[in-house]
């Protein structure tokens, strides 16, 4: 062989190594089209995902890099391992000192406490962080993405109204971006957003006892996504409403219908909060089918995912008030006793997370009448004592309760009782307090002939000034035949000039004059409520405290005993 021909081929081979090695490294997009169509928590995926993530570290690509560690979040199973991604990508946003990665980053910590770990406080606090940064960027979807999230925090921890407010933004963003959106997976996030958001506000309004806007409303989500593969999840959730909205009508049959065609998916995809409450509903509705067997069985599954979560929703703890009462009528204290446990130890839970709720449960009567249960269950098997420190802990929380209670209302009446004063002493007349209507100087079709006003203004004045409204049993026909006008005439005159109808300026008028009376006279306080009820001509006592205190703000009752001790400090 010659000595060009060996050159030759040994250049050959260098080139032919080169350029294989050139080939060798993949593109992210490469890489990430190897496990982004793979279904969330396919360990499949996190292979390549090490590669992507890997690739990002050695270019110093701190963009990919937090790509890579948000998907390294979405394909574990291992909620310890998906917080541990979590921490990583937000150490790398903070590196790219880019405010759209680190708020993103946050945010997705936030989801972790909340949809695997169902630690609310927590996820809140980081959907805050997400928020603070977001703010400073142009990215409406990350904006609103954050503002969703809260509302769902805040509709779990029992702020319905403010979770609302958040849900109407969300939605309203949604709708608008959808309707000129030509990316087919920008379309789909703002459909789901939309759908999503509809769901909670239907949670929050049944909450409320809107039930009307709560069903008209999920009309709207079981038309949009039926028929909708892609929206299996987001359909599921509507059918559990539906089913929630017809046992609630005592339609137990299509309760059992709705219910039973939403938990397959909610299982599927480990929503297991929903899940818990499905069986609650389920196990009652068998119950007074009078299948018993099966209902118990279904109220059990209740506490299984409870034991396997250490989570289920207030809604579904009314389990154990059935299981509690079924082992009682049985006669098995064992298990009267465990579920009695079982209860306590969830509504602890509850008590931490759901403080709004807290309150409802302290107020809940059935809460002394349980632990007098379980005291009487753990005195049959000798556990005496632990029941006498829990009823004890109980009862100086409830009893620290009403004393905070009481104090906050005797406050909240002093302020009202004070705001009143102020303006009953700023008003020489009871008819000044009256609301009172601007006169447009340009005259507008219909109105009442300007002499025939004069006239009514005159007779109206003389009216208040002889305190003739206290007269029982004055009506605006008969206002209207002593004013030589007719009733007509009248009413529009006082709707006009006084801004409300005959009946509420009569009233006000004869509650003003009595709130007067029981300010200036020290004699007035005196007499029963019946008796001023009749001074100033209302013939129904309920009639006239309701209309003191929508007046004035505070109770006749209060409102005396308050100026009584006033008038004792005068003297």
């Amino acid at each position: 062989m010659s000595k060009k021909t060996v050159i030759t081929f040994f250049l050959l081979t260098v080139g032919k190594m080169l350029l294989s090695q050139k080939t060798v490294s993949p593109s992210y997009a490469d890489i990430r089209n190897k496990y982004e169509n793979l279904e969330k928590e396919d360990h499949n995926a996190l292979p390549y995902v090490s590669a992507f993530i890997e690739k990002a570290k050695k270019e110093n690509n701190l963009e990919k890099l937090c790509l890579g560690y948000k998907d390294a979040v979405y394909f574990s199973q291992d909620t310890d391992a998906k917080l541990s991604y979590a921490d990583s990508t937000i150490a790398a946003a903070f590196k790219s000192k880019k405010d759209e990665l680190i708020s993103d980053a946050y945010l997705g910590k936030g989801i972790i406490y909340y949809f695997n770990l169902r630690k609310f406080q927590l996820a809140s606090n980081e959907y805050v962080k997400a928020h603070q940064y977001a703010i400073k960027t142009d990215d409406e979807y990350l904006q609103n993405k954050i503002i969703y999230h809260l509302g769902v925090v805040k509709s779990y921890l029992g702020y319905y109204n403010k979770a609302l407010q958040l849900f109407n933004k969300s939605i309203d963003f949604n709708e608008n971006k959808v309707k000129d959106e030509v990316n087919a997976n920008l379309r789909y996030n703002y459909c789901r957003g939309y759908l999503n958001s509809l769901h909670q506000m239907i949670i929050c309004q049944r909450n409320l006892n809107q039930d009307a806007k709560a069903d008209s409303l999920l009309t709207v989500g079981l038309a949009a996504t039926k028929n909708k593969s892609e929206f299996t999840l987001e359909r599921a959730y509507f059918l559990k409403c539906a089913g929630i909205i017809y046992y609630k009508n005592n339609q137990y049959n299509d309760a059992l219908y709705y219910l039973k065609k939403a938990l397959p998916i909610l299982n599927q995809k480990n929503d297991f909060t929903w899940a818990s409450v499905i069986h609650f509903y389920l196990g009652n509705i068998y119950l007074k089918n009078d299948d018993e067997k099966k209902g118990i069985l279904e109220l059990k599954k209740v506490d299984s995912i409870y034991n396997k979560h250490q989570f289920i929703l207030p809604e579904a703890t009314e389990a154990y008030m059935c299981l509690i009462d079924y082992y009682k009528k049985s006669k098995n204290e064992k298990e009267q006793l465990y579920y009695t446990n079982q209860l306590l130890e969830v509504n602890q839970g509850i008590r931490k997370d759901f403080a709004y709720l807290a309150e409802k449960i302290y107020e809940d009567v059935e809460i002394a009448g349980l632990i007098k249960e379980k005291y009487k269950l753990e005195k049959s098997i000798n556990t005496q004592q632990v029941t006498i420190v829990l009823v004890i802990i109980f009862s100086v929380i409830l009893v620290l309760f009403l004393i905070w209670r009481y104090q906050q209302r005797e406050q909240n009446l002093k302020k009202r009782y004070a705001e009143l004063i102020d303006r009953l002493n700023g008003i020489k007349k009871p008819e000044e307090a009256l609301p009172g209507k601007e006169q447009s100087s340009v005259k507008t079709k219909g109105e009442l002939p300007d002499d025939l006003v004069e006239m009514l203004k005159m007779k109206i004045q003389f009216f208040e000034d002889k305190n003739q409204f206290l007269e029982a049993g004055i009506t605006v026909v008969k206002l209207a035949t002593r004013f030589k006008t007719n009733p007509t005439y009248l009413s529009a005159f006082i709707h006009e000039h006084k801004g409300v109808n005959f009946s509420v300026y009569l009233m006000q008028l004869r509650i003003n004059y009595i709130t007067h009376k029981l300010n200036s006279d020290k004699n007035y306080p005196k007499f029963t409520i019946q008796a001023l009820s009749e001074m100033c001509g209302i013939a129904s006592r309920n009639n006239f405290t309701a209309h003191f205190k929508s007046i004035n703000g505070i109770g006749i009752a209060d409102f005396i005993k308050m100026k009584l001790k006033d008038n004792e400090r005068e003297l």
